[in-house]
This record gives C-alpha cells, sequence and structure tokens, in this order.
C-alpha cells in the first residue's frame, strides 16, 4: 500500500513540530513514503529582472550566487530533517529530498506540489514559514487549510502527541470522505486508537418558549431519526474500515447530543478525552462549496493548539 505524505518544512520550530509528530504517532507504523520539500527564498526582486542601476552582467552574476546558496540552506534543511527520520526508524528509501526556489506564495507553492505528485496529505507545522509568521491568521498552515480543497492537509500543534485519533464526522458523503482518509492512513497501524464521534444538537437550547414536555418529546424524535440515520452511516463506515487492516476493537463509535453545537462538543471532547490527533471534514453535511473561515472545522482549528488537527475533504 503506497502512502505518500508532502512534508513540508523551513527548518523553523514549527515545521520541526510537524517532524517530531511524525515520528511520534507513526514510529510502530512506518510504512509511509514520506517527501520532505523545503522552498528556498528567491533573490531580491530588484535582481529578478533587467535593472539600469546594477550592470547586467554583475546583476546576473548575483542573482545566481544568491539562489545557489538559498538552495544549498534549503538542501541542508531537507537533509536534517530526513536524518532526523531515519534516526527515528524510518527506512532511507521511503524518504525523499524536494528542494525548489519559491515563486509566487507560499502555500500555493507548497500546495501546487502536492497536487501534481498526488500525495495523500500535507503536514505542516501550525505557523513556521518564516520568523513574521507570528499569528495564525494569515500563515502558511492557516492559508493551505482554507484553500487545499482535495488535499488533506495535517496542521501539527502542541508538545506531547499519543496514538489516540478523535474523527469527528457529519452523516453522508464528507463525513465518509473523513473516513476513508483516516482507514487508508492507519490502516495497519497496530497502536492507534480510533473514536468515530457524531454530534447531534440538542434542542435544549432552541425555542425557549416551547413547553419543557413537547420539547422533550421533540428532543427525543429527533435523536431517534438521526440514530437511524447513523445506523446507516457507520455501517457504511465499517465497511470502509472492513476493507483495511485494523485489530478488533481498535475502532470505536461514539454519538452524543449536545447544546454545545459540533465545534464545541468536538473540542471538548478531545480536551477531556486527551487525544493527540483530530480527524475533521472541510466542508458539512451537504457539500456546499464555502470558505473554510467560520465553519466547524475553523472553529476547531482555531480553537485546538494542543493536537495535531487533520482536514479532510
Amino acid at each position: 500500500m503506497n502512502r505518500h505524505i508532502l512534508l513540508a518544512t523551513d527548518g523553523s520550530s514549527f515545521a520541526k513540530k510537524a517532524l517530531d509528530y511524525v515520528a511520534t504517532v507513526f514510529e510502530d507504523h512506518k510504512d509511509l513514503e514520506i517527501t520532505v520539500f523545503c522552498l528556498a527564498p528567491p533573490a531580491p526582486s530588484y535582481l529578478s529582472t533587467p535593472n539600469p542601476a546594477i550592470d547586467e552582467i554583475t546583476r546576473l552574476e548575483r542573482l545566481e550566487r544568491i539562489e545557489a546558496e538559498n538552495l544549498r540552506w534549503a538542501q541542508k534543511v531537507v537533509e536534517e530533517a530526513i536524518e532526523f527520520l531515519k534516526e527515528a526508524g524510518f527506512a532511507e528509501e521511503k524518504l525523499h529530498p524536494k528542494v525548489q526556489l519559491k515563486r509566487g506564495d507560499l502555500a500555493h507553492a507548497i500546495l501546487r506540489e502536492a497536487r501534481l505528485g498526488r500525495y495523500d496529505a500535507i503536514a505542516v507545522g501550525r505557523r513556521g514559514f518564516g520568523r513574521l509568521a507570528s499569528a495564525w491568521m494569515g500563515s502558511v498552515s492557516h492559508k493551505l487549510v482554507e484553500y487545499a480543497q482535495g488535499v488533506p492537509v495535517w496542521v501539527i500543534d502542541g508538545r506531547e502527541w499519543n496514538k489516540r485519533f478523535l474523527v469527528a464526522v457529519d452523516l453522508g458523503e464528507p463525513g465518509l470522505k473523513v473516513i476513508d482518509h483516516v482507514s487508508f492512513i492507519l490502516s495497519g497501524h497496530p497502536e492507534a486508537e480510533i473514536v468515530l464521534f457524531h454530534v447531534i444538537p440538542s434542542l435544549s437550547g432552541l425555542w425557549s418558549r416551547t413547553k419543557e414536555k413537547d420539547l422533550a418529546q421533540l428532543e427525543e424524535l429527533l435523536i431517534e431519526h438521526k440514530e437511524k440515520e447513523a445506523l446507516e452511516f457507520f455501517r457504511k463506515a465499517e465497511k470502509i474500515f472492513g476493507e483495511e487492516a485494523f485489530r478488533s476493537g481498535q475502532i470505536r463509535v461514539k454519538v452524543k447530543a449536545s447544546a454545545f453545537g459540533p465545534a464545541g462538543s468536538i473540542i471538548k471532547e478531545a480536551r477531556e478525552g486527551h487525544y493527540g490527533t483530530v480527524v475533521v471534514g472541510r466542508r458539512g453535511l451537504g457539500g456546499f462549496k464555502e470558505l473554510l473561515l467560520g465553519s466547524v472545522s475553523s472553529k476547531v482549528v482555531f480553537s485546538l493548539n494542543e493536537q495535531a488537527i487533520w482536514v479532510v475533504g
């Protein structure tokens, strides 16, 4: 089974989190192809085109020298990352270096490589990629989450990780896409603990004028209806997992009715259950195309900073 991850790095402390995460979570499951990818900074813009203030031969010499220096730096970053993974026990033949000069926006360059190379996921530190990228909003990792439709993005944060995976699912096709990615990546992982988590919105926070008795009846009917829908969904999920290699008891299902809403419930469960990784879908039920910003997934990614978050869809 060929599972190939694009691990983007710039040698920063944030990028090293992604390395630590992969080494920790997959220490017992090293059947992964990993391409360590670094984009070398370009030369200053004033050298990129003919400049009347600089002799043309001088300009070209400076351009070539600076680009060569930047490529050597990127190559060193990649080599150090691969050496780290080798020391963690990953086979050398499964580790691949890749260095390019950055052209245009950094996030879009990473995404372009991910799509051209048909990687199964992008792994990236939560902030990273430059000393000025100190805020989540506007950072490379945020842009990747925002625009990488069709390419799962693993946003790595925290300091200590385990092999417990909270997989938040909507019922329907988007949720099945999340399950398909998790089952594919974790198939054969002997230590992975997977909890499929579905939230049924409780009516207790709505329709405040409704009598308590009627409200309870309405909520009971809603849960009963959703349970039937959930049963069909999880049967499909069982079939997906059944096609991969998982041991008995490795996958559990948790369905919860909550007035906190999906995002609040996922965040609460992730913290109280001490999960190392939380998996969410990019889109909700119905598959409407929307920007991630303001969605359940965005709230989860923004709020959880001690876990790795996989965004799928």
